[in-house]
């Protein structure tokens, strides 16, 4: 199904490190005619099943929830990540994303359905033995159950592995028994199977397959920000008897459990964000051109050009961003046996940075995009008579599951450095006098030419920030949070940026420059303001370590002298989505 036959197979973690070519990453406009049939199934579900029962939804009538689940199975829609031989339709990563892109129509909804094929499903598919996987894919696969993931808990949230859940076992040596206490679980009020993560003797962090029959006991309805019309509770566990051929994976192993199935997570939550922010930039396409102001549509003033352009660029962005993963993904997929558990996990695992980038960029844009199109609403934005301030509060969470956008920071720097190791470093970082010796560079106004040199600048300036943490800091690297953080943001940068170039360059490459002017303003425009970010980011990074006023002099060489007119640009973006009435790419 997947059109990623001449994408190459890329090593995860070395873009900071390799260039690229157009021809070799997959972007949005290679997604098949049959993938792109298959979300129209999505897509129609979710607005003649879903949104007509939004009322019933978020008043949390679970049976509907479960009766829309249910009809999601029947059309394949829980079934798209799990093998053929136990129900499911072992389709492509792609695929599935896309599919969830759709279901963020209703992002309560989208919780409940993601929750439950993601991070509920996933752990028997790569985890379960052929037992367990008989027993339960076929059923969660239609709809007949539905699950739960509970790794969180009131002392342990980002510091899962300090969870107090112990599992004891029985003296007849037949069960585990559970106790402990787990919160925030997404399905919590309904869910028929559990994930559950406890400490055998209190020590071996192990996950389990937990059935609510064996004692799992739903705490009430927690009163939320966003997402109100999904289930999230506390599940409690007083000695819940649950079978030892219940356990998944191996004792002690939870961890390999949990940071695995987290990574699926990111890597598919970065396409539910963009869907999102593409709701909400149509929104206020729609809404701009509709409410007059001092005698014309606000649509025509040039701060709501600037906002609803600045939408774009980051719905833009995000999708090069998103669909060039989940394209390495697919690809690596393709070389190895997907029956094999092991080797599916460790071709995804290589892209841990890369997921770790897009769930960070992702929530971000879309906070940034839900905000504007309150403000954009004005007053009425703040009525929950309107679709803005809804929008607004269920994007707030997604900065914080599947991992804090804190974490990511520090994970990102911290796993590039084990990746790729220190060597790569060395070798493709010049000394900074080096750097400091070179005259600065203006790169001028042409383009993706001139976003090809900033890029290259953007990423010289990320491995000279890591090479001087390394050697400023050594082996406690992780605790100067705040210094890992800006070199964070600096490498995001340099995948953002380079994401949007590729996309760009097949663009043009497939329908030529003139019918890709707007694509071709939106990366003017974030290359210009995304090497601003990571001038401050780099200033602000070489304060923290040695040498710092030869670093800061370093950096200055390296930041691009690319002065544009981005008022224009963001103008004639803007003016496209107002003749056009919606984002078109």
């Amino acid at each position: 199904m997947s059109e990623t036959g001449k994408v190459s197979v890329v090593k995860g973690g070395m873009f900071l490190f390799e260039g690229r070519k157009s021809e070799d990453v997959f972007t949005r406009e290679d997604i098949s005619e049959e993938q792109q049939m298959f979300a129209g199934v999505a897509e129609e579900f979710m607005q003649k099943e879903v949104m007509t029962r939004s009322e019933q939804i978020y008043a949390k009538d679970w049976p509907v929830t479960r009766e829309l689940l249910l009809k999601a199975g029947e059309l394949d829609l829980l079934r798209i990540d799990i093998p053929e031989q136990f129900g499911g339709l072992g389709l492509d990563k792609v695929s599935s994303a896309f599919v969830g892109e759709q279901i963020a129509l209703m992002p309560s909804f989208g919780a409940s359905l993601g929750a439950h094929t993601t991070i509920g499903t996933l752990p028997i598919v790569y985890f379960g033995n052929d037992e367990q996987r008989a027993k339960y894919l076929p059923r969660l696969a239609s709809g007949e159950l539905i699950a739960a993931f509970c790794l969180t808990e009131p002392s342990a949230g980002s510091d899962a592995l300090n969870a107090k859940t112990k599992a004891t076992l029985t003296p007849d040596g037949k069960h585990y028994l559970l106790k402990g206490q787990k919160m925030w679980i997404t399905n919590g009020g309904f869910a028929d199977i559990f994930i559950v993560f406890a400490k055998v003797d209190g020590e071996k962090f192990t996950a389990f397959i937990v059935e609510r029959d064996h004692g799992a006991v739903s705490g009430h309805e927690e009163k939320k920000l966003g997402l109100d019309g999904s289930s999230t509770t506390a599940v409690m566990l007083e000695d819940c008897k649950v079978p030892v051929e219940n356990v998944l994976g191996e004792i002690g192993k939870g961890h390999v459990v949990a940071f695995n199935i987290l990574n699926f997570g990111r890597l598919k939550l970065g396409s539910r964000n963009i869907g999102g922010a593409k709701i909400s930039l149509n929104n206020s396409i729609a809404y701009s051109k509709e409410r007059h102001q001092f005698g014309r549509a606000i649509a025509n003033f040039g701060l709501i050009k600037r906002k609803l352009a600045e939408m774009a660029i980051r719905c833009f962005v995000g999708d090069a961003m998103v669909w060039r993963t989940l394209g390495m993904v697919d690809k690596a997929l393709e070389n190895v046996d997907s029956n094999d558990s092991m080797q599916v996990l460790k071709a995804i695992e290589q892209y841990a940075v890369e997921c770790s980038i897009v769930k960070v960029w992702t929530s971000e844009a879309l906070a940034t995009v839900t905000d504007e199109t309150v403000q954009v609403y004005g007053g009425y934005g703040y009525s929950k008579d309107y679709p803005a301030e809804r929008a607004y509060r269920d994007a707030r969470i997604t900065r914080i599951y599947e991992g804090t956008n804190e974490i990511q920071r520090i994970l990102i720097p911290t796993r590039l450095l084990k990746g790729a190791g220190k060597d790569q470093l060395q070798n493709l970082s010049e000394s900074i006098s080096d750097i400091i010796d070179r005259t600065r560079i203006y790169f001028g106004d042409e383009g993706v030419p001139t976003a090809r040199r900033t890029l290259k600048s953007v990423k010289e300036t990320a491995r000279l920030a890591l090479s001087s943490l390394v050697e400023s800091h050594g082996d406690k690297l992780s605790e100067e949070q705040e210094a890992v953080a800006l070199a964070a943001d600096i490498i995001i940068e340099a995948y953002a940026i380079e994401s949007a170039i590729l996309r760009v360059e097949k663009l043009v490459s497939a329908k030529g420059a003139d019918a890709c002017r707007i694509p071709t303003e939106m990366l003017r425009v974030y290359v210009n303001d995304a090497a601003d970010r990571v001038a401050i980011s780099a200033r602000n990074l070489a304060g923290a370590v040695k040498e710092s006023a030869k670093l800061m002099q370093a950096f200055e060489r390296l930041a691009p002298q690319t002065p544009i007119n981005t008022i224009e640009s963001r103008r004639l973006i803007a003016d496209s989505l107002i003749e056009s009435g919606r984002y078109l790419w």
